[in-house]
């Protein structure tokens, strides 16, 4: 991994300036601009200061950039009418003209424009680490996907060794099979240490650089300055992707890259979209969308809080009803209801007619809910997380089953490792297994994770690399099953459509691009097999409110 050395974090770590830094900051209050540990929160600010906002130093990334962080925001010690100007290298303190001519005549100064450039440069080195950080996580999510990928092969053939051969010459197989195994996984486990110790050393100087512009320490940032350029400007190594792989494993004839992985019954499938007609709708983003029993449609876009009932007739879209409504997902209940996720405990029952939104029976609480889909065994499934802001992604993070009354049958949160599954589930689809749309970041970069009934990982589909890559990473956000059985996810960021098996593995994948379809969104299905697919406006598009909706014919000849 990286070479270059760290910066030694015990010297640069700022303490709570109201028990003069015993205790390590977590509080910031937004009125006096204190930074205070936990302790001192409770105990000495809330009780002189109860009317004051105090937020958490990780949530206030978007509230402070540091671009406050000048000279001139802080006035004078000395001369409280005189705002600052200059620094003092000898004093080791920020100074206003008076000071200049007066306490600090003689001594060392650093000015204004020579400050701003240091500033500058810190800013954008911390930029960079940002980035060097989520590359660092994706190959980690890489690499746990190739661990999970050689356990699944490593059962497999098992089984088909314990299948094929006899008793005696089977043991010596199995533990020749153990032995490759054990190598795969410790050569795997050592790059993830690897790669959690180049994380970790990022996120430190990158939280210390936090720190540093939302207390305004001068002399901080400049002691600290060469120190933490230098560990945000190195790099680090790329994994090493030779890892070893069962793959390789050979004993006589037995080849475990044959038959030890899960063939897909559709590889050889040939799969053909036709737009059978286009819309335009009078809405900025479909970002939902559902078939109700009548073949009408309801439509909505949770960022402009709108839902929308229409009708499809010839190529023209007929407004039944127009409500301002902000939901996240929708579904049509075994009972024939439209539920909808509000971010509360409950699912919501919408009345198309009214536009009243009561509770249901299907309840997550203390979580809120995300999004839903309805089984064809009318299974009720539910995305949910803890309370808060999606990213950084804190507390649980859910995908719920429950029976029609709300009875929760299963519930899926950590992999077999006691790892969470999810980051942030946001469309859900299900076979005889579950299909999860994970975003992984606020840029909506994510991965489609497939669960088995019992919760085991049977794949992570993280987009082809024929269509994703560093410039156009993969973002899905919408996932539906065809009457196939086959899974279709919408790739926002490319305009494509992958299509997977029930197992997760790819199909085959079209480009929208070349039907002149862009920004693919949501996905529904007509009793008639026909698929809806609905679209998003592009930013500064002259067409804002009129985002596109296009039936397809789907099929697929074996």
């Amino acid at each position: 991994m990286g070479t270059a050395s760290s910066v030694p974090f015990s010297q640069v770590s700022i303490g709570c300036q109201l028990c003069q830094g015993r205790n390590t900051i977590q509080w910031k209050c937004v009125n006096c601009q204190f930074l205070m540990c936990n302790s001192c929160k409770d105990n000495i600010h809330l009780r002189i200061s109860k009317d004051h906002k105090i937020l958490n130093i990780k949530n206030i990334g978007d509230l402070d950039s540091g671009e406050s962080f000048n000279f001139s925001d802080v006035h004078c010690n000395e001369h409280s009418n005189q705002v600052c100007c200059s620094y003092c290298s000898t004093c080791k303190t920020v100074v206003c003209v008076k000071c200049l001519m007066t306490l600090h005549n003689g001594h060392q100064f650093l000015d204004e424009e020579e400050f701003l450039s240091k500033r500058k440069k810190l800013w954008d080195e911390q930029k960079r680490a940002q980035k060097k950080l989520y590359e660092l996580c994706m190959k980690e999510a890489k690499l746990r996907t190739i661990k999970e990928s050689e356990v699944r092969k490593y059962f497999e053939a098992k089984q088909e060794i314990q299948k094929r051969e006899k008793k005696n010459k089977c043991s010596e197989i199995l533990f020749k099979l153990d032995e490759k195994m054990q190598s795969v996984n410790q050569g795997i486990d050592r790059e993830l240490r690897n790669l959690d110790r180049e994380k970790r050393k990022f996120q430190e100087v990158i939280d210390v650089v936090d720190i540093i512009k939302i207390s305004k320490d001068f002399c901080q940032f400049l002691e600290k300055f060469d120190e933490l350029i230098t560990t945000l400007n190195c790099d680090f190594e790329p994994f090493n992707s030779n890892i070893e792989s069962l793959s390789d494993f050979n004993v006589g004839d037995l080849i475990v890259s044959n038959y030890g992985q899960v063939k897909s019954k559709d590889s050889d499938a040939k799969i053909s979209f036709k737009v059978v007609k286009h819309y335009t709708t009078y809405i900025r983003k479909i970002i939902s969308m559902t078939v109700l029993i009548d073949q009408t449609l309801l439509i909505s876009d949770n960022s402009s809080k709108v839902i929308q009932h229409v009708k499809l007739e010839g190529t023209r879209v007929q407004l039944i009803a127009k409500f301002s409504k902000k939901i996240f997902g929708m579904a049509v209940s075994p009972s024939g209801e439209i539920l909808v996720s509000t971010a509360d405990t409950r699912l919501k029952i919408f009345n198309i007619k009214t536009g009243e939104i009561t509770d249901s029976v299907y309840n997550v609480h203390p979580l809120r809910t995300i999004v839903i889909h309805v089984t064809k065994d009318n299974r009720v499934i539910i995305g949910a997380k803890s309370p808060g802001p999606i990213f950084p992604a804190t507390g649980r993070r859910v995908v719920i089953v429950m029976d029609q009354r709300g009875n929760h049958l299963k519930e899926y949160e950590h992999d077999s490792n006691n790892k969470t599954l999810f980051t942030h589930p946001d469309s859900i689809t299900g076979t005889s297994n579950i299909f999860v749309v994970d975003w992984l970041d606020n840029k909506g970069r994510g991965r489609v994770v497939v669960l088995g009934q019992e919760g085991d990982i049977l794949q992570i589909y993280s987009g082809h690399p024929h269509v994703n890559t560093e410039r156009k990473p993969f973002k899905p956000v919408n996932v539906l099953t065809m009457a196939s059985g086959s899974i279709i996810v919408t790739d926002l960021n490319t305009s494509t459509l992958h299509i997977l098996d029930n197992h997760g593995q790819l199909i085959t994948f079209h480009n929208l691009l070349d039907m002149r379809i862009k920004l693919p969104y949501s996905l529904a299905l007509c009793s008639s097999g026909h698929l809806y697919i609905g679209c998003s406006c592009g930013v500064g598009s002259p067409e804002t409110n009129q985002a596109k909706l296009y039936q397809f014919e789907y099929s697929e000849i074996k």
